[in-house]
C-alpha cells in the first residue's frame, strides 16, 4: 500500500482542504474536550506531542535497524497516540486527516508483525511521521479559519443510541456492497462517516465502560478495515472483519444499555 505523505503530498493539499471546511465532530474522550474547544491557544501542545510521537518512532526504528523485536514499542506508540492532547484535536478539528494516521499505524504494525524488515519498517515510520505533521498543518490552518470566523458546528445525530447503532451497522453492510462491486472509494467514504457521524457521538457514554472495546472499535474504522479495502483484500475478508465489528458493536450497545438502565434506578 503507498502512503505518499510527504510534506508536499496530496494530503497537504485534497485531505488538508477538506479538513478546514469539514464540520467537527464529536469527540472520542469527552474528558479531553476542554483543550479542543479552545484548539486555537494550544497549538505548542500539539506540535510538542508530534515532537514527542514522532520521537518515539525514530526510537523503534533504530531498535528494528539493530535487530531487536519492536512488537511492544509498536503497541506502546499507539497508547501514546491515543493518550495525548493532538489525538483529540486532529479527531475533532481536522477529522478527514485522523483516518490516515491510523491507516499508516496499520501499516507500521503490518510491516512488523509480517517481519519486512528494517527498511521497510523505517518506511513506515517515515510515512507515519508525515501524517502526524500534516495533522498538525491542518490544525495551524484551521486555527486561522477559526479566527477569520469561518466553520460551522457540525448538527447531532437524532433517535437516540439504538437507532445510531442500527446506522451504523447498515453503512458497514453497505460498505461491504459497494467494495464489492468494486466502488472501494464509495465504501471508504461509508465508513469514516459511521464513525464521525455516528459513533463518535456514542463514545463518551462507553469510555467509562469499556475503553478498550472503545479503542478496538476506533482503530477497526479507522486503520484496519480501510486498509484491508486499500490493500484489494478479498470480499470475504472484508465481509468477515465487518462482522466481528459488529458483534463488537453490539456488545458496545448492550453496556450503553445496561448503563442507562443503572442510571434510571439511581433516580
Amino acid at each position: 500500500m503507498a502512503f505518499g505523505f510527504g510534506a508536499g503530498g496530496w494530503l497537504a493539499g485534497t485531505l488538508l482542504a477538506a479538513a478546514l471546511l469539514t464540520p467537527s465532530a464529536a469527540l472520542a474522550h469527552g474528558e479531553a474536550g476542554e483543550h479542543v474547544a479552545q484548539f486555537q491557544e494550544h497549538l505548542d501542545d500539539y506540535a510538542a506531542d508530534v515532537d514527542k510521537l514522532t520521537g518515539k518512532l525514530d526510537a523503534l526504528a533504530e531498535r528494528a535497524a539493530r535487530g531487536e523485536d519492536v512488537t511492544a514499542d509498536v503497541e506502546a506508540f499507539v497508547e501514546a497516540w491515543e493518550d495525548v492532547k493532538y489525538h483529540a484535536a486532529v479527531e475533532k478539528v481536522a477529522t478527514p486527516l485522523y483516518s490516515p494516521i491510523w491507516q499508516a499505524i496499520g501499516g507500521l504494525r503490518q510491516a512488523v508483525n509480517q517481519d519486512q524488515g528494517a527498511e521497510a519498517v523505517r518506511a513506515r515510520t517515515e510515512q507515519l511521521a508525515a501524517v502526524l505533521h500534516e495533522g498538525l498543518g491542518g490544525l495551524k490552518l484551521k486555527a486561522r479559519m477559526t479566527d477569520a470566523g469561518q466553520g460551522q458546528p457540525a448538527a447531532e445525530g437524532d433517535g437516540g443510541p439504538h437507532a445510531a447503532f442500527g446506522r451504523i451497522r447498515e453503512a458497514l453492510d453497505h460498505a461491504v456492497e459497494e467494495y464489492g462491486e468494486g466502488h472501494a472509494d464509495d465504501a471508504k467514504q461509508l465508513i469514516q462517516d459511521a464513525y464521525f457521524n455516528e459513533f463518535e457521538g456514542l463514545e463518551g457514554g462507553l469510555i467509562e465502560q469499556d475503553p478498550e472495546l472503545v479503542s478496538r472499535l476506533e482503530e477497526d474504522f479507522n486503520g484496519t478495515l480501510p486498509n484491508l479495502i486499500n490493500g484489494g483484500a478479498p470480499v470475504a475478508e472484508v465481509r468477515a472483519k465487518v462482522e466481528a465489528m459488529k458483534a463488537s458493536l453490539a456488545e458496545a450497545e448492550k453496556l450503553l444499555e445496561q448503563a442507562e438502565g443503572d442510571h434510571s434506578e439511581v433516580f
